[in-house]
């Protein structure tokens, strides 16, 4: 199922929940899959709050976030590849 996670520096966003719900509903929208309860179930996104020190560039700036997506065409291409 898709999947989105944001990690960011504590205090980033103000309405972790709400975000994580937007976040959701326009990744299925981008997937394009079909608006039934097994994908709006399963597909979600997940807000990560990072304590002051816990990310860093080479020159100490902290002021990053980071986004990581799982797709179903990312579980497709890999079990495809698999050997199973």
């Amino acid at each position: 199922m898709p999947m989105i996670d944001v990690y960011a520096r504590r205090a980033t966003f103000t309405d972790k929940h709400q975000l994580a719900t937007d976040l959701a509903a326009t990744l299925m929208a981008i997937e394009k899959v079909p608006d039934i309860p097994m994908f709006r179930q399963n597909t979600a996104g997940f807000v990560h709050d990072l304590p002051a020190g816990d990310l860093s560039n080479v020159d100490g700036g902290s002021d990053y976030v980071r986004v990581q997506v799982l797709t179903t065409r990312v579980l497709s291409t890999a079990t495809s590849r698999s050997r199973w």
